[in-house]
């Protein structure tokens, strides 16, 4: 019967250094989580040219969407514009928010 010879210890600590060299070499971590492009710093270019507002007559401006359920739309507990919806309680008006390339509509109660 034969038998095998264990290996080395210093064998076997050198081929777990070339391990975790490779480990390093190839940017794998341990016990850490990968990062993500929310984790990256936020870096904002400014740009050289002016902005200019558009000028917003109050005459023109429509109603916030947390303000419908004011004066006649007093009655309304829940309401929406297709995109977010709105509604009241004892700690005030709470909304959500809109989705991605949403187009609103009018604005019209949900519940009474």
């Amino acid at each position: 019967m034969s038998r095998e010879h264990p290996m080395p210890c210093s064998l076997r600590m050198l081929v777990i250094a070339v391990i975790f060299a490779i480990a390093g070499l190839c940017g794998l971590t341990l016990g850490t989580q990968p990062t993500r492009a929310a984790d990256l710093p936020l870096v904002i270019k400014h740009s050289k040219a002016p902005r200019v507002a558009a000028p917003v007559s109050k005459d023109n401006a429509e109603p916030r969407l947390e303000e419908f359920a004011r004066g006649p739309n007093a009655s309304c507990t829940a309401w929406t514009d297709g995109c977010r919806s709105c509604g009241s309680g004892p700690g005030g008006v709470v909304c959500s928010t809109p989705g991605i390339a949403c187009l609103p509509t009018d604005t019209h109660c949900t519940r009474h």
